[in-house]
């Protein structure tokens, strides 16, 4: 099955749009992205959602990501083990999509802040690996959504598996995220 046939791909789907833009959108404000989230519900998606506010480690991040999205007890709490997991144990079923979304993902960034600025952080870094998860899916004709929530309305990331994470189309413009 294709990820989209001719007739759905256009601008009026959420869905469509977030992957055509690389699968990773970032939002700014919640009432934004609860638009989206109630389209995507209303289209089939199943919504994961993750406070990253309550992650002050690399440890409490893979546990709730290995809870929340089923991955086998033996997974291993580490970047190579969420590539993986991310990729071969969460079931995107066919019909609709799964969307992950994580709120106050701002907050997670700064857990390692005093890392060398030439280096990306772990935020980055897990972002990086859920991007080409979302490439992988569609490999096979499944849909997977990154939606990324921010209370900072300046945040970037970029180079994910070679594309940028891009502000939702209410919130493309800086001015309508008060910038």
């Amino acid at each position: 099955m294709a990820v989209f046939s001719s007739d759905e791909a256009n601008d009026q789907r959420r869905d469509f749009v977030i992957l055509r833009d690389g699968g990773v959108a970032l939002y700014w404000r919640p009432e934004a992205l609860k638009q989206d989230l109630n389209w995507l519900e209303l289209n089939e998606y199943e919504i994961v959602e993750f406070d990253a506010a309550e992650w002050n480690s690399e440890e409490q991040m893979h546990d709730s990501l290995r809870s929340r999205l089923s991955f086998p007890y033996y997974y291993g709490k580490n970047l190579n083990a969420l590539d993986e997991s991310i990729c071969d144990d969460l079931i995107v079923p066919e019909s609709g999509g799964v969307a992950l979304v994580f709120h106050h993902y701002d907050r997670f960034t700064k857990i390692d802040e005093s890392r060398d600025s030439n280096e990306k952080g772990l935020a980055q870094k897990v972002l990086h690996i859920l991007a080409g998860a979302v490439r992988y899916h569609m490999l096979f004709g499944r849909r997977l959504l990154i939606l990324v929530q921010s209370d900072d309305p300046r945040i970037r990331f970029d180079d994910l598996a070679g594309m940028s994470a891009d502000w939702n189309p209410q919130e493309w413009r800086n001015k309508n995220r008060e910038l």
